[in-house]
């Protein structure tokens, strides 16, 4: 019997799968009274299933390199590692040595990208961008299908969309990126090893159920520190700050052609932050808050990110958001959640410039001395339907 097989058997990989989430709680743990509150502890306790919840997705059910499915690894139900609001994330396992098929409708999203991981995605930061194909090259029917083939070598005689991958391919990654939350529709797709025999020759073993829970172990252990000590990053940035990273360092595994944003705001209940911003020439910019864990603040309920399609621009071109605790009543509102600090968190794809925002701190009752006399007026109303056909949104996307 092999060490793994033992190990199911025995139950010690259970007990060290629970032991690995107990040592997870080491983030979620405060000492210091500025940071240890209701708030930031009732999150810590829901982050840490969160994150539990995704690493068991990934690691454990979207496993299966022979006969791969899509599943979506952060959406309303399960926010970590700052996830995109404008995104869908779906991730299935390949391997490097095999042939695939995606095939289906590409939908309507904004920018569409299928990236490919070595090794796998769990792996984090012990992973890179293999290969990836966007929207701007994959060739799809006037209706939205496409067929993509992805492998080790070029079929003889294929010339239809294709994507070379390494030896050490272990996961792929769709991202769709949506700016008209209302009008773009996600799409409809299907991953599967050419050469699978069906039905599946051999139940699961406890040696492949090993073999995912020790994955597990290092989502919890290893790229749970890694993601912890990046939310730290921007959390420990000067207070009320931003500074975009430049596109190269998204190539190691982040989104490819995206450059990112990483601040924080540190804003009192009676203060607000202004952030200005002079968009680049580019094919999509957002800006988001996200609370102690990484996590977006309740996107789909709360106005906390606007894109380049949601936001106003003032009429010098420039963005100017207000962060505050409560509606200062205009357009670029990005509520805070509750959190008087906090991560500000900028995205740019395809962009020709890395632009440098700037925030100020304000009193909330002045708000308006900082910004244009043009700029508009939303009522309570018009906020609660703004609101409301938001969430509406979000959902019916993600339902999808």
């Amino acid at each position: 019997m092999t060490e793994r097989v033992e190990s199911v058997r025995s139950g010690a990989l259970f007990e060290e799968v629970g032991q690995a989430w107990q040592r997870f709680g080491r983030t979620i743990v405060f000492d210091d009274p500025a940071t240890d509150t209701p708030l930031l502890r009732a999150e810590g306790l829901r982050f840490a299933t969160r994150y539990l919840a995704a690493g068991a997705l990934l690691s454990m059910e979207l496993a299966d390199p022979m006969y791969p499915e899509f599943g979506r690894w952060a959406d309303t139900t399960c926010s970590w590692g700052i996830d995109n609001p404008d995104l869908i994330y779906t991730l299935a396992a390949v391997s490097g040595d095999r042939t695939y098929r995606i095939s289906g409708d590409r939908g309507t999203a904004h920018y569409f990208d299928i990236q490919v991981h070595s090794p796998h995605f769990c792996e984090a930061p012990d992973y890179r961008i293999n290969s990836n194909i966007d929207s701007r090259s994959l060739v799809a029917d006037a209706d939205g299908s496409f067929e993509l083939l992805l492998g080790p070598e070029r079929p003889n005689g294929y010339t239809g969309n294709w994507l070379t991958i390494d030896a050490a391919a272990e996961s792929l990654c769709v991202r769709q990126v949506f700016s008209d939350w209302v009008a773009e529709r996600p799409a409809n797709l299907v991953i599967e090893c050419v050469d699978a025999v069906y039905p599946p020759p051999t139940a699961l073993s406890e040696a492949d159920v090993a073999a995912r829970a020790e994955r597990l172990v290092r989502w919890l252990d290893k790229a749970g520190t890694f993601w912890d000590q990046q939310c730290k990053l921007s959390l420990n940035a000067p207070a009320n700050s931003l500074a975009f990273t430049p596109l190269s360092e998204s190539a190691w595994g982040g989104f490819q052609n995206q450059a990112y944003g990483m601040g924080s705001f540190h804003c009192a209940p009676d203060e607000a932050v202004i952030l200005e911003f002079t968009p680049p020439n580019c094919h999509y910019w957002s800006f988001g808050l996200g609370n102690w864990y990484w996590e977006t603040v309740n996107w789909f309920s709360r106005q906390s990110s606007l894109n380049h399609l949601q936001a106003r621009l003032d009429d010098d071109g420039v963005f100017r958001a207000v962060i505050a605790h409560r509606d200062p009543g205009v357009p670029n509102w990005l509520d805070t959640g509750g959190h008087t600090h906090g991560t500000v968190n900028g995205r740019l794809l395809l962009t020709d410039g890395v632009p440098s925002p700037t925030m100020r701190l304000v009193p909330f009752e002045d708000v308006r001395k900082y910004l244009p006399e043009a700029t508009p007026t939303v009522t309570v109303a018009e906020r609660t339907e703004q609101i409301r056909a938001r969430r509406r949104s979000a959902h019916l996307r993600n339902s999808h």
